[in-house]
């Protein structure tokens, strides 16, 4: 990780880079198990043509990019690659990860609406686990703001222009 990345030293650096990463880590497992629910979703005909369900299959792909993105910005800043806006990057692939976990819960009520009973036990663990990965990234946010400190109200008053912009 570059100096000119952070004000503390390289180790405290790197502690906060590794705990994001590890909290995604996590993150990413329950993802993989939403999205095989959410595949299954697909079988069950009381939710087969829900009105969220291709939102929603769709919110949990677009975490899934996000996590990746996210842990392909630390990879790169830990390797000591030297980016310009490599806090930008980071602040926003973070940013990113908390707009789509807004989307994730609101196509997710949308997609099992009208769901029959029979699907009450598949509803609850998908519930669970987006309860999961929203702690997740809130936790890797707040890493990151403690990682940039003041910088990151800075930062995200910057990008949110950017993050306005449509994404599904």
């Amino acid at each position: 990780m570059t100096s000119t990345f952070m004000r503390m030293n390289h180790t405290q650096g790197n502690s906060y880079l590794e705990a994001i990463d590890a909290a995604l880590e996590k993150g990413l497992a329950a993802k993989e198990v939403v999205c095989s629910i959410t595949t299954g979703f697909r079988a069950i005909p009381s939710l087969r043509t829900a009105p969220g369900l291709n939102p929603y299959h769709a919110s949990v792909a677009d975490i899934g990019y996000g996590f990746d993105a996210v842990r392909g910005t630390i990879n790169r800043l830990r390797q000591g690659e030297s980016f310009s806006l490599a806090k930008e990057l980071l602040v926003f692939d973070l940013d990113t990860l908390r707009i789509s976990e807004k989307q994730l819960g609101l196509n997710f009520d949308l997609a099992v609406k009208d769901a029959t009973p029979d699907t009450f036990h598949l509803i609850e663990q998908s519930r669970f686990l987006n309860l999961q990965i929203a702690e997740v990234i809130k936790e890797a946010i707040r890493l990151g703001q403690a990682l940039l400190g003041t910088e990151w109200e800075t930062i995200h008053a910057r990008i949110q222009n950017i993050q306005a912009i449509p994404r599904l």
